[in-house]
């Protein structure tokens, strides 16, 4: 076998193996959550076997993949039902950097690549934008925002970082969007 050949295979592993990958979510409150990604091919969607599990319906059974390869992160959606966007535009698959914005479905996660970006500053809302609680009259829905206290509580005493799945769950009060299972991209494949 070539000596290079070799090396280059061994530089490959040595990149994806060494190189820190987290997704950050931004609560409402400005406060931050980190969920580093398990392995250097991470699945996310609504199914229990994934990676990374955010079960709502609006997010496909396995709708997206993170990979790292030759020293790149790369996402991919995996056909899902509503796509993925990075940094606003929809894609089918292309490379992540520092910084940009994931969006799978209502939840918006920041991608932190080997420490950078250090702050989220930049990423957080103005001050009178930030959400304030408020009262919802009987029988009306709370807001469609997601408020993911009850979920990061569940994830920094359950299964993130232990090799489980990461479990985003309760994300969503009164089951606004309905209880609508069915998924057509992936259920019938």
């Amino acid at each position: 076998m070539d000596y290079n050949i070799l090396h280059l295979a061994n530089y490959r592993t040595y990149q994806e193996v060494t190189m820190e990958v987290n997704l950050v979510f931004i609560k409402k409150d400005g406060t931050t959550q980190s969920f580093p990604l398990p392995s250097a091919v991470t699945f996310i969607g609504r199914r229990q076997d994934c990676d990374m599990c955010i079960p709502l319906s609006v997010v496909s059974r396995r709708h997206c993949q993170i990979y790292i390869e030759y020293g790149k992160v790369m996402v991919r959606d995996l056909k899902s039902r509503n796509g993925i966007h990075l940094n606003g535009e929809p894609v089918e698959e292309a490379q992540a950097k520092a910084g940009d914005i994931l969006d799978i479905g209502p939840v918006k996660f920041i991608f932190q690549i080997d420490g950078l970006p250090e702050t989220f500053d930049k990423f957080l809302p103005p001050p009178a934008e930030q959400a304030q609680p408020q009262a919802t009259a009987a029988g009306q829905d709370e807001t469609q925002e997601a408020d993911f206290d009850d979920i990061m509580e569940s994830l920094e005493n359950g299964n993130a970082g232990q090799g489980k799945t990461m479990d985003i769950d309760n994300i969503f009060t009164n089951d606004f969007l309905g209880n609508d299972d069915l998924d057509l991209d992936s259920d019938f494949s």
